[in-house]
């Protein structure tokens, strides 16, 4: 059950339910708490740090990032690839943060790219378009 409601939260999220997106994922993250699944539970932790960007509470999404960097036990490339990526993603959210998230995602594109991950590095590419920013590519 808490793989599918995240599943269905993350597919929220990425529809602009962000709101109705959290309330599901922190069910599957309760869920997940009694299990002993740490790697999947670091990847629900992330994916909720992402719907509460899009909804707008970054200090909430600021917060379970952290966690989700520092709870998941692999250092598999794709899942360093996608930690970093949301971070990234949630540093370009505030202005104050900006530059360190152009950073930390240009990181992740030369990781991305190191280990061929082109899904992860298209993905990459284009949250630096939507970059709001001086620092950010020109629109194509």
């Amino acid at each position: 059950m808490p793989v599918r409601a995240w599943g269905v939260g993350t597919a929220l999220s990425k529809d602009g339910n962000n709101d109705y997106a959290v309330r599901v994922m922190e069910e599957a993250i309760r869920e997940f708490e009694g299990l002993a699944e740490q790697d999947d539970w670091s990847v629900a932790q992330q994916k909720l740090a992402l719907a509460h960007r899009g909804s707008g509470n970054l200090d909430a999404a600021l917060r379970l990032i952290d966690v989700a960097r520092s709870t998941g036990i692999t250092d598999a490339p794709m899942q360093r690839v996608r930690l970093d990526t949301a971070y990234g993603h949630i540093l370009l959210s505030d202005r104050a943060t900006l530059d360190d998230g152009l950073r930390v995602l240009d990181d992740a594109a030369k990781r991305a790219a190191q280990y061929g991950l082109t899904h992860q590095l298209r993905s990459i590419t284009d949250i630096r378009r939507t970059a709001d920013g001086p620092a950010s590519p020109p629109p194509r």
